[in-house]
């Protein structure tokens, strides 16, 4: 599995070790160092990743216990841990336990819990959280209004998508385009 942004990327082997590369001005290469790594180097403590994903200067990791970390930027909470202070290395996303899948935008992360439910956190300005409200920014998961059915995610710059189990399709966010 690899995820990349236009400043960087991400691979996942078999194994679950998770290898960065790039520009690293944000610790989005997860090492613990903000030096900008032209070949890969593993992340810090992330041993046991299922699937990754990489938004704009942060990226994420599903773990095999369905748990979900972040590192890199958090200048709008993209990291879900509470705070806007950017991570060196990955910290776990605070009450999300049973995810299945993670996805990541520019500045904003969603997670699908196998319940069919879909957290969403970091950057709103569009209402990429789905919260039904524009503006600010969510620093902890938000369940998407109205989606508890969901069977896939997709984030993109600053909206997400989300298949559901009657087989429609669920987007919320920017709608410029």
């Amino acid at each position: 599995d690899m995820s990349a942004s236009d400043f960087g990327a991400c691979s996942l082997s078999i194994t679950g070790a998770v290898r960065c590369w790039g520009f690293n001005g944000n610790g989005e290469i997860g090492d613990g160092t903000k030096i900008n790594r032209p070949t890969p180097v593993p992340v810090t403590g992330l041993n046991d990743a299922i699937a990754i994903s990489h938004g704009q200067l942060h990226a994420c990791a599903l773990r095999l216990n369905g748990s979900v970390v972040c590192w890199g930027s958090n200048f709008a909470g993209q990291l879900g841990d509470g705070t806007t202070s950017e991570r060196l290395t990955p910290v776990p996303v605070p009450g999300v336990t049973d995810a299945v899948m993670v996805e990541s935008g520019y500045s904003t992360t969603c997670a699908l819990r196998v319940t069919g439910q879909v957290l969403c956190w970091g950057a709103n300005a569009n209402g990429e959280i789905g919260a039904g409200t524009t503006g600010g920014k969510a620093l902890v998961p938000t369940p998407v209004s109205g989606l508890t059915d969901a069977t896939s995610v997709s984030a993109a710059f600053t909206n997400v998508c989300a298949s559901r189990a009657t087989g429609q399709v669920a987007c919320w966010g920017d709608n410029f385009f």
